[in-house]
This record gives C-alpha cells, structure tokens and sequence, in this order.
C-alpha cells in the first residue's frame, strides 16, 4: 500500500474516533463501560454500518476528485 492510501485510510479512522469520542462525551459515556455492554448483534451492527460509511466516503472522495481533475 503506498504512503498517501495508507495516510488516506488513517485521516477517516481518526475522524471517526473524534466524532465519536466527542458524543460520548457530550452525553457523559465512558467507552469502556459501553464496550462490554454491546451484544455480539449490536458490534456487529456497528461494524457494518462504518464499513458502509467509510465506502460512501470512498466513492464520494473518488467522485469528487475525478470532478476536479476534469476541470
């Protein structure tokens, strides 16, 4: 994998964390608490729901940079 994927697949993970960690907070959750509380279903869940968020924003970032290499 070269430097700038690897640099593109670390800047969404790091944006994901902050996001959540900044709700968790705002709501008073420790991560802690919450990870052995989730059911098998419910991780499950989560796990297909950020793969399916992180595809989205692939092929919104492909799209877009193919729209600006156009222009």
């Amino acid at each position: 994998m070269s430097d700038s994927q690897k640099r593109q697949e670390i800047v969404p993970n790091k944006l994901m964390d902050l996001l959540v960690s900044d709700v968790f907070s705002k709501h008073g959750i420790d991560k802690e608490q919450v990870k052995g509380k989730l059911s098998e279903e419910k991780k499950q869940m989560l796990r297909e729901m950020v793969a399916d968020l992180s595809k989205r924003v692939d092929e919104f970032v492909k799209q877009t940079n193919a729209s600006n290499n156009k222009k």
